[in-house]
């Protein structure tokens, strides 16, 4: 507090203050004093202790100095909450438990009454998708709401007009802290007018879900920058005349809607600067990421949680921890300076394919994404090149190629087996971090090693872990020469039921466009079921083998496969035999 028997008020009116510190803890710690922290010292002359004799005037400097002493510590406060604050998981601990709560003790029978006894930070959140793939229907004037709070750790979502599919439906997806998995489910609302006002809940990741979600269970929200069919498509830009034209339909019957309403913070859709921030705001530092964005970022962390835990669940984990740490980022250089000689003379050739498929696979996913973006009058829009989505390469062939752990699920992106992991610029970078946490569990250097991780003094902590993990890996410790075997869902291991028959990379895309939804589902990803099919499943010009020769041919013209894509006849010839020997194995 600020010391009032040795202070008087100055003729400009301001307050002088003495170098005395603040008794508050807070403003201790941080050197805030009552008034200007520039302030002279001032000598307590006997006039200055006469005036103060006064009540009156004794407090009037009192009241002056409290409220500068209250306003500096408002600043403060929020100065340092927005640079120290938790994340905001931490403080937040809505979760499906507490939803059942609601459900129980408000007696809730209807979607809208769930909607509305969500608390506020639930629904202060959200992305808004009008044209959705998923078991939930939407619309430019009714979109599916995705409400995802303060961390995405717990997500609702629900549609707006009874003629979509799902609209007595509530899909919730929650992080599972102790299994670090995705934990999905639906609740079902019948209806009080039809007799029955007990919510079904579903069981966990029922199979309806597994579909698109896969299992273990991922999200699926796309990757950056592009977000087609949800409310600002393109990262920071204008919206389009349709999300235009959509969004204002939207936030006309938002108000009044029986659902939508109990929707907050919608005022921040109807300002152009969600989406595309102007250069002010941006200079000083105040936009956040649109809605789009911020989803993804979230979702993109609890996955890499997601993933840490299952590459250290694997028995070869200790033995690559180093490679995985070091590729994790993609900071520490080349995949070759972490493994022995010998052992990369081994894996290089294959390391070269399963990049070259990485690219192959996601050249073909960013067309998708394109062509998704530009139906039902939506704007076309190219595929960034400048995007990173090759960043995880190198870690993921050590996962599958070492550890056995099929990747193909590892991205949010809409279209199955690839592998897009580009976000937003961001200073974290999620499966490092939490590679390195477990990785510090086992070695005790390594933390103290990643404050390194930049400097210039030889870039102590890689060269640490390229040292550890070569020696890891040489010939003489034991097991390490037979971990090395491709995961069987591997694109470049993945084999049919007859020993020898190796999926050629082409079939990525065949599996790109059929196992998405783009185009009539075949399971091209799965040897087994697809060679029950070839012989017995009819098709328009004979057995689905017959038509899969005709559609790879020239005869085929407009129709033919993959679409829009003309492959060598190299690529051609090991698509066709590879569906020959999958036949031929079924006789």
């Amino acid at each position: 507090m600020c010391a009032t028997s040795r202070l008087a008020p100055r003729k400009d009116g301001k307050i002088a203050c003495s170098h005395s510190w603040l008794s508050d803890n807070m403003f201790t710690a941080s050197g805030a004093r009552c008034g200007s922290r520039f302030a002279k010292q001032q000598g307590v002359t006997s006039a200055q202790r006469d005036l103060l004799n006064t009540i009156r005037e004794a407090g009037e400097v009192t009241r002056r100095c409290a409220l500068a002493v209250a306003t500096v510590r408002r600043t403060l406060c929020l100065f340092l909450g927005l640079l120290g604050a938790a994340p905001p998981g931490q403080a937040a601990a809505f979760n499906f438990a507490s939803l059942q709560s609601l459900l129980s003790q408000q007696d809730i029978g209807s979607v809208e009454e769930l909607i509305a006894a969500l608390p506020p930070v639930q629904r202060n959140r959200y992305a808004l998708v009008f044209q959705s793939r998923s078991l939930q229907g939407a619309s430019l004037e009714n979109p599916r709401a995705i409400l995802f709070g303060p961390d995405a750790r717990f997500i609702v979502t629900f549609n707006g007009s009874p003629a979509q599919r799902g609209f007595r439906v509530v899909e919730t997806m929650e992080f599972d802290d102790e299994s670090q998995e995705f934990r999905l489910r639906e609740l079902l609302f019948p209806g009080r007018a039809a007799g029955v006002d007990k919510v079904v809940v579903s069981e966990v990741n029922p199979e309806r879900c597994a579909r698109c979600h896969g299992a273990p269970a991922r999200p699926v929200w796309d990757t950056f920058p592009l977000w087609p069919g949800a409310y600002g498509e393109r990262y920071r830009a204008k919206l389009s005349a349709r999300e235009r034209a959509g969004l204002s339909a939207f936030l006309a019957l938002q108000a009044t809607h029986a659902r939508y309403s109990g929707l907050l913070g919608v005022k921040r859709f109807a300002d152009p600067q969600t989406f595309r921030s102007s250069a002010l705001s941006q200079y000083a530092g105040i936009p956040a990421e649109p809605p789009n964005a911020e989803l993804a970022i979230y979702l993109s962390r609890l996955q890499a949680q997601s993933i840490a835990r299952q590459l250290v669940r694997q028995p070869a984990f200790e033995l690559y921890q180093y490679a995985l740490l070091g590729l994790a980022d993609n900071a520490c250089g080349r995949l070759a300076d972490f493994y022995p000689d010998a052992l990369w003379r081994t894996q290089r050739h294959g390391f070269e394919r399963f990049a070259r498929d990485t690219s192959v696979t996601n050249a073909r996913q960013a067309q998708l994404k394109a062509a998704r973006a530009a139906t039902a009058g939506g704007a076309a829009v190219a595929a960034d090149s400048t995007t990173s989505d090759n960043a995880l390469v190198q870690l993921r062939f050590v996962a599958e190629s070492a550890l056995g752990v099929s990747t193909q699920d590892w991205t949010l992106a809409l279209e199955k087996g690839t592998y897009d992991f580009t976000l937003p610029p961001a200073p974290a970078q999620p499966l490092r971090e939490t590679l390195l946490a477990e990785v510090a569990t086992r070695d005790a250097a390594i933390q103290d090693l990643s404050r390194y991780s930049t400097s210039s003094d030889g870039d102590r902590y890689c060269s640490y872990l390229k040292r550890r993990s070569r020696a890891a890996l040489t010939p003489s410790n034991d097991g390490a020469q037979d971990v090395v075997a491709l995961h069987q869902t591997s694109p470049l291991a993945r084999v049919g039921p007859t020993a020898g028959t190796l999926a050629p990379p082409a079939l990525q895309l065949c599996v790109s466009c059929h196992e998405t939804g783009v185009a009539p589902w075949l399971p091209f990803s799965d040897p087994t079921q697809l060679t029950q099919q070839l012989r017995i499943r009819p098709a328009a010009h004979g057995a689905l083998l017959d038509e899969i020769r005709f559609r790879l041919s020239a005869a085929a013209g407009a129709q033919h496969m993959p679409l829009g894509l003309n492959l060598s006849d190299a690529d051609r010839d090991s698509l066709e035999a590879y569906f020959a020997a999958l036949a031929a194995s079924s006789n």
